[in-house]
């Protein structure tokens, strides 16, 4: 089964389940991302590869949920069911990723997936996380964090 089926699939599972339908979905930059995942008033998910999280590193404070597992929307219902309310911030590299998964799960009724949209490389407008030199932590310890959130 490719990748984008399996996100699909994923997502309809989700819908199934009661997903959870907030508000609009917004674009938010990486300084302000990093500063409420610091206050811990949004989850951060970096929704790229594991290639990428091991090449890049990972936003500090974001969880690692990639898109490209079978498990991510069974991951993002877990994520909402443990924090209730609290907006998912997506994040990934220039920020096509995260405006494709908060576009279907909009038009699937599950709103307020915030797009951090200059993504951790920029994106043609927003010079992106690296480029601010935001901090960073390295794959391994972010997918430990992860692991433990979703326990």
């Amino acid at each position: 089964m490719n990748r984008r089926r399996a996100f699909l699939l994923g997502c309809g599972a989700f819908l199934l389940s009661g997903g959870l339908a907030q508000a609009e979905p917004v674009v938010m930059s990486a300084p302000e991302a990093f500063e409420q995942a610091a206050n811990g008033q949004i989850l951060l998910l970096d929704i790229r590869s594991p290639a990428e999280w091991a090449e890049d590193g990972v936003a500090q404070g974001a969880l690692t949920v990639t898109m490209h597992s079978a498990a991510f929307a069974g991951q993002l219902q877990a994520l909402m069911a443990r924090n209730p309310g609290k907006p998912l911030a997506m994040i990934c590299a220039t920020g096509g990723r995260t405006r494709y998964v908060a576009t279907v799960l909009a038009q699937n009724g599950i709103r307020g997936v915030i797009d951090v949209s200059e993504g951790m490389h920029g994106n043609g407008t927003d010079p992106g996380w690296l480029a601010r030199g935001l901090p960073l932590v390295d794959a391994q310890t972010a997918q430990q964090r992860t692991r433990s959130a979703l326990d």
